[in-house]
């Protein structure tokens, strides 16, 4: 039975969930009326409704569902135009919004329709900021608008991770919005952020680093309960979204987009972070959709905290190299995922884990669950690789090698992944290639009501995973190297070229 769901208020909006069978949208769309009132309609299971009042009792209704809700109280509302704060585009607002913010309160920031140019803002605790529709925070083009956050910092004989690159700290430009060491914020609204890197030279000679790392849109850092809700994120100068070492933090409703062709340009990347929701979103870029990490090795000797308690539920991925990706940074684990009832669409993998030798024996992989999954037209359905490459890596490194390696405090762990309730329509590559390491095997994987066919006017072959030499594949079924237990259940491929299952190194296949 289907049921409506309150699943976020804020001082100006509310966020519901459909709880039914369909993926991430509806068959048809819907109506929905506030205070008996038709606002808009939509066909998503999670939508929100802005535009309400502090502190005010309400009520929505949809499909015959209804909810009833109170607004957050506020101690005042702030409107930036009042503040001095220009929105036609070209005035830089860094100094001017930024006062706004140091101010706060239990207050509501609110940007009006208009284009805010600005630099890296802070944010601190306690703080609403609405952004209505047509409310962009535009990103400055300059690099150097942008000041340098060391990658550690010391104080009172304590270190500090403030910056992070690829897993380890680093000096990175500061983000477009940060936060540091705080609490209780919420930025909502139908608004853009705009990091503006399309117009700037961020994803010119991107590997190179230029005074310092590039920024994300959005990044948190030791921070609790802050959510975002509605909003546009795009064009961001590298990861759109990185919630590093936070608690309890929530992406609800977004949409999330960059260039396909933009470097290094992920979506969403929790790291070593606990408590992640993620519902309801849309994102299409030019990286991994969703990546979920915990940093190199360093990390887990210096600052252990494993990512875990992720929700992914009711997304949908577009144009990616991967849907949902672990690692490969992942030294300090990453534990309770759950992903259900999202669409993979063209991303060139479904799930994606990439790990390696080096990463250590902290980095435990374990307890992930994917349930009514559709995927279409996506290359690969599922990739789980413990022997990651990259091209421009010594592939003579004993990191890579295929043989028997002796275990050691350096030997990452992979153990129990549950896929059930999968449509994996157009399939180009493969459905499945699974990669342990011959000196510690994956533990186990559980393939449960999945049903696979393939795009068969695909005829490239192409490695499945990133390994070294890795085999060319095209249509291919399911391919298991070092894994202890394979368990199928009421798997059905369609149209492969070859074996559905290819097993080398398996201890146990059940089907």
């Amino acid at each position: 039975m289907e049921e409506l769901k309150i699943i976020h208020i804020s001082p100006v909006s509310a966020t519901f969930e459909l709880v039914n069978d369909f993926i991430y949208k509806n068959e048809s769309e819907y109506e929905i009326s506030v205070n008996g009132t038709a606002v808009r309609k939509d066909g998503r299971n999670v939508f929100s409704v802005f535009d309400l009042k502090p502190d005010t009792d309400y009520e929505v209704c949809v499909k015959g569902l209804s909810a009833k809700f109170h607004t957050l109280k506020v101690n005042k509302v702030i409107n930036v135009l009042d503040e001095g704060v220009v929105g036609e585009g070209t005035t830089m607002n860094t100094e001017a919004i930024q006062k706004i913010l140091d101010s706060c309160d239990n207050d509501l920031v609110v940007f009006p329709e208009g284009t805010y140019l600005t630099s890296a803002l802070n944010f601190r605790s306690n703080t609403y900021v609405y952004l209505k529709k047509g409310a962009e925070i535009l990103g400055s083009i300059e690099r150097y608008d942008y000041p340098i956050v060391k990658g550690i910092r010391v104080e009172d004989g304590v270190e500090y991770v403030d910056a992070s690159w690829e897993g380890e700290p680093q000096d990175c430009f500061m983000s477009l919005i940060s936060s540091y060491d705080s609490e209780n914020i919420m930025i909502v609204g139908e608004g853009a952020i705009n990091g503006n890197a399309d117009k700037a030279d961020w994803w010119v000679d991107c590997l190179t680093k230029r005074g310092a790392w590039r920024g994300n849109n959005i990044f948190t850092n030791r921070c609790k309960n802050v959510d975002f809700v509605g909003l546009n994120v795009k064009n961001s100068p590298s990861w759109n979204i990185h919630p590093f070492y936070s608690e309890n933090v929530r992406f609800i409703d977004l949409l999330v987009e960059n260039d396909p062709h933009s470097p290094n340009t992920d979506g969403i990347d929790p790291e070593s972070c606990d408590v992640v929701d993620i519902i309801g979103v849309k994102i299409c870029v030019g990286d991994d959709c969703i990546a979920i990490k915990s940093g190199v090795y360093v990390m887990s000797q210096t600052h252990y905290k494993p990512c875990e308690h992720l929700t992914i539920r009711n997304c949908y991925m577009g144009a990616g190299h991967g849907g949902v990706v672990f690692g490969s940074e992942s030294s300090c684990g990453i534990k309770h995922v759950d992903v259900k009832n999202c669409i993979f669409d063209e991303t060139d993998r479904g799930l994606r884990i990439k790990t390696r030798r080096d990463r250590g024996n902290k980095a435990e992989i374990e307890d992930i669950n994917f349930d009514n999954i559709l995927m279409n037209g996506v290359k690969n359905a599922l990739t789980v690789n413990m022997s990651y490459y990259l091209k421009r890596w010594d592939p003579t490194d004993i990191i890579f090698s295929k043989d028997y390696v002796e275990v050691t405090e350096l030997t990452p762990h992979i153990k129990n992944f549950h896929f059930k309730n999968l449509e994996c329509k157009n399939i180009k590559i493969c459905a499945g290639f699974f990669y342990g390491l011959p000196e510690r095997k994956i533990d186990e994987i559980v393939l449960e009501n999945i049903h696979v066919t393939y795009d068969s006017s695909y005829t490239k072959e192409e490695g499945p995973i990133m390994i070294y030499q890795c085999p060319q594949v095209n249509n291919g079924g399911f391919y298991f190297y070092n894994v202890e237990n394979v368990i199928v259940k009421n798997v059905d491929i369609d149209g492969q070229k070859g074996e559905a299952y290819n097993l080398e190194g398996v201890d146990n296949f059940s089907n």
